[in-house]
């Protein structure tokens, strides 16, 4: 069966709430929210959205520079902090340089900092600046606490 694709208001609700706050430079960037029935899976896990850089004749057809997908099946089943993070992660994804000379924003994609399997994390401890700056800010969180109120939501969620 063929993915539908449709208008994403609820994200970009979630959007909205974030951009001002945690995401100001991104305050000028033309950024289109869309669902896609469907996941897309990635070496068997699902990908929940995804942010792209809109370029060239998109660009002038669309007078996009991002296009935020989210998998509406994922969505619908995800938590409200799930969703707002999962905006988040993706707004995060965008962002814009500065040209010095002319004051214009570039627009760009870049990606996460860290990208590591938790087995060579467990075997090899933080061996990167990224990961040992990854480990420190998981500390300050108190992470243990915030598994435990997932947990604790998705148990409550069940019931």
């Amino acid at each position: 069966m063929p993915k539908v694709y449709g208008i994403a208001e609820s994200v970009e609700k979630v959007a909205g709430n974030l951009l001002p706050t945690y995401h100001p430079e991104l305050a000028t960037a033309r950024i289109a929210y869309i669902f896609v029935s469907e996941a897309s899976k990635k070496n068997g896990v699902s990908v929940l959205g995804k942010s792209k850089k809109v370029g060239g004749a998109l660009e002038f057809l669309l007078e996009k520079d991002f296009l935020i997908e989210v998998a509406l099946d994922c969505w619908n089943e995800a938590s409200d902090r799930q969703k707002q993070a999962l905006v988040d992660h993706l707004l995060e994804c965008c962002t814009g340089v500065e040209n010095e000379e002319t004051g214009e924003l570039k627009w760009s994609r870049r990606t996460p900092d860290v990208q590591e399997f938790t087995s060579i994390l467990h075997r090899h401890g933080a061996w990167t600046d990224a990961l040992a700056g990854m480990v420190e800010v998981a500390q300050r969180l108190n992470i243990e606490a915030r598994v435990q109120e997932v947990v604790d939501s998705e148990v409550t969620q069940r019931t």
